[in-house]
């Protein structure tokens, strides 16, 4: 009888003692968006629409999950095709030379129930520096539309000063700080395949 109590109890903290899952980013459902000040007058808004990656998750103890994301810079959309060719190009996100984004956390650090700052390495025109992301977990729970996997839902936010990695092309027209918006679904990776 014992072996039975113990064997219930077992299985019904089994989620205290999960193991961190590995999503994979659902390129569909995630966007990163970004603003940028022009002349003064205005913000510029624009996303990428090519973006994939890899979160672990570990719900268990959070602090300990991760997450990589790889955006492609040829796939940004800023809504003008005059403009998207100039950001493309060699004096702004040089795509022929630099053709990716790469952001890799190296730190998770809760600051609330649901939310956390995750620091990392953002890899841009060939130049690494460190970046912070404010980031809320949504939710993570079954989809309502089938096959209905589990999946993983946040939105972050953040900024990053272009200069830091050499983007100074009309500085004193466009400003210098990028905020960043991110809204990502994730779901298992044996899911994704």
């Amino acid at each position: 009888m014992r072996a039975l109590i113990f064997a219930v109890a077992l299985a019904a903290s089994g989620a205290a003692f999960a193991e961190p899952v590995t999503y994979t980013l659902d390129p569909t459902h995630t966007q990163v968006a970004f603003s940028i000040d022009r002349f003064g007058f205005n913000r510029v808004l624009g996303r990428f629409e090519d973006v994939t990656g890899e979160l672990i998750l570990d719900e268990a103890n959070p602090a300990n999950s991760s997450v990589r994301a790889t955006i492609q810079v040829a796939s940004v959309d800023s809504s003008n095709d005059t403009r998207d060719g100039h950001l493309r190009g060699e004096r702004w996100l040089n795509a022929a030379q630099f053709p990716t984004i790469e952001f890799r956390s190296t730190a998770v650090r809760l600051t609330g129930a649901q939310t956390a700052e995750v620091t990392g390495d953002l890899v841009m025109l060939g130049q690494t520096h460190p970046v912070t992301l404010s980031v809320t977990l949504n939710k993570i729970g079954n989809t309502p539309n089938p096959p209905n996997p589990r999946a993983a839902g946040f939105s972050a936010t953040g900024s990053l000063t272009r200069s830091t990695w050499g983007s100074a092309t009309a500085q004193n027209l466009i400003g210098d700080s990028v905020s960043i918006s991110i809204e990502a679904l994730a779901i298992p990776a044996q899911a994704a395949n």
